[in-house]
């Protein structure tokens, strides 16, 4: 999960009035208790050059979502029938102004004009704002870098952020069924946007999508989606329409697609059915964001908020044991540990539903 840093913002950023200034918050702290029951509402948006869950594993998703939601959680989650809509049709949904400030915060991979220093820069900054530390940061990253030993975080950072760009490349060889590129022109594939949707009009909590979320951008880099090659599994993110002051978005991409890029970074082959369990359990990952606002126990196998290593959901998930990392046991397992922020100037230049 990635999440905005109005420091980041001021200190690399800077650019723009619309970006530069702005009053950011964090949203109230005021997670679901154990034993509730809540309601979520759900969308489906696709594009149609992908490969998509059919409506049948779209249920399957569901059900292993609230099965693990109530395992680790104690929660009991009810979802709205899931409203089907395009990517184009979601994307509408941000206001032109607010697209146009965010055009700062994306590293240009597909031209080639980001700024290496500043991406490392905006890692560093994520790792010191969550208080990541060195230590756990290498429990769960030190396999997957160029350069295991690190000496601080910044080194790290720039570590993640060479491996990174380095893997987002071979994502751009990826093609669709079409025979195009996966990562095309478009803006689809851009995280920026996908945290930005909850500025708009948005009428749900909960967007699961075939669309590949694959980027780089100059904040909210996480430790899991660097080593991937900048692909995004989900992300919680603000959301002024939700009650929860935050919605989530998810990739149903990385649990689908068959290319051998995939393959390498995934344990292996999933039939439908299984993709579609272990999918519904990540995504219970995203909603212990959304309702509870944990952060990421890194390297802590037997949590569910520990994100996969590479795509290897299968292994994260037979790993994962609520009884063994129940909430409040560490930092990043303590409602509240990272509340979503948003700018109010954006807010109020919004138009309310």
């Amino acid at each position: 999960m990635k999440r905005f840093c109005l420091a980041l913002a001021i200190l690399l950023l800077g650019c723009s009035k619309a970006t530069s200034t702005g009053d950011w918050k964090n949203a109230p702290v005021d997670p679901i208790k154990p034993g509730a029951v809540v309601k979520l509402r759900v969308a489906h948006a696709t594009n149609p050059r992908l490969a998509r869950f059919s409506p049948d594993h779209l249920r399957i998703v569901l059900a292993s979502a609230q099965l693990t939601m109530w395992k680790h959680f104690g929660i009991y989650v009810e979802f709205t029938d899931v409203a089907e809509t395009g990517i184009d049709q979601l994307f509408a949904v941000i206001p032109p102004s607010i697209r146009a400030a965010r055009v700062e915060s994306i590293y240009d991979f597909k031209s080639g004009k980001g700024d290496r220093h500043m991406l490392a820069a905006g890692i560093h900054n994520t790792l010191t704002e969550r208080k990541t530390s060195l230590e756990d940061a290498l429990t769960f990253a030190a396999p997957y870098l160029p350069d295991a030993h690190p000496k601080d975080l910044m080194s790290l950072s720039e570590s993640l952020s060479t491996i990174m760009l380095e893997r987002l490349e071979h994502w751009r060889h990826i093609t669709a069924a079409d025979g195009t590129p996966v990562i095309d022109a478009s803006p689809y594939n851009e995280w920026v946007y996908w945290d930005t949707l909850g500025y708009g009009n948005l009428q749900y909590d909960l967007v699961l999508t075939n669309q590949f979320i694959a980027s780089a951008e100059y904040y909210g880099v996480d430790i899991h989606s660097a080593i991937r090659g900048g692909v995004t599994v989900g992300t919680t993110s603000y959301s002024r329409n939700s009650q929860y002051s935050s919605y989530v978005f998810m990739s149903t991409f990385p649990f689908t697609d068959t290319s051998e890029n995939t393959r390498q970074l995934r344990d292996g082959d999933y039939s439908e059915e299984l993709a579609a369990e272990l999918a519904g359990a990540y995504l219970a990952h995203e909603i212990g964001h959304l309702l509870f606002q944990l952060g990421h126990p890194f390297g802590q196998k037997s949590c569910v908020m520990n994100p996969a290593s590479l795509l290897r959901f299968r292994e994260w998930f037979n790993q994962i044991n609520g009884q063994d990392c129940p909430i409040g046991s560490r930092p990043e397992m303590r409602a509240g540990a990272i509340p979503p922020s948003f700018n109010q100037d954006w807010v109020k230049m919004t138009p309310q539903p």
